[in-house]
């Protein structure tokens, strides 16, 4: 899947927010999509930085100064003996908002409204027995999704994996 019956009423269709930008993609279909692992567990996050968008994946563990959510994350995962095919994952917003200055933009309303229904039918055709979501929005749009469809998975809340987290508490997630 790919775009699909939600996304012409995105601002972020057809990556019109980006047009003549440096971060707009070549790939043909832009959404970055649940990877599909057939896993029990769904890790949620916000939406895709800029190297997730090039890349084409969620969460890619990017080797940078500084470090990267994608690279904290591989490496709990490293620490706990576990894989990354071992999760499906997905973001709320599945295309990249864009950036003010070295910051990724907070996805719009339009955009998190218009992709959350990507997001509820995964859920709703899933079995997970787990989900683990990373930072505020995540949390709370896959919590009201739940209540929506009348789900009742385990939800795990965790900030950000470089919004303050330990690699301690990042290590008890899994």
């Amino acid at each position: 899947m790919s775009y699909n019956i939600h996304c012409d009423l995105c601002p972020y269709f057809n990556q019109l927010h980006l047009e003549g930008n440096i971060f707009s993609t070549n790939r043909n279909s832009p959404p970055i999509i649940l990877e599909n692992n057939s896993s029990s567990m769904l890790l949620v996050f916000q939406s895709p930085g800029i190297k997730e968008w090039e890349e084409g994946i969620a969460i890619f563990p990017e080797r940078k100064k500084g470090g990267s959510a994608g690279r904290r994350i591989e490496l709990s995962w490293i620490r706990k003996q576990k894989q990354r095919s071992e999760y499906d994952i997905i973001n709320v917003v599945q295309c990249f908002p864009g950036r003010v200055g070295i910051r990724d933009n907070f996805p719009s309303i339009s955009a998190i409204c218009s992709c959350k229904n990507r997001l509820k039918d995964v859920l709703e055709n899933s079995n997970y027995v787990k989900i683990i979501a990373f930072g505020t929005l995540a949390i709370d749009v896959t919590k009201s999704i739940l209540r929506e469809i009348n789900k009742n998975v385990p939800l795990v809340e965790s900030v950000h994996p470089n919004g303050g987290i330990t690699n301690e508490e990042l290590d008890r997630l899994w």
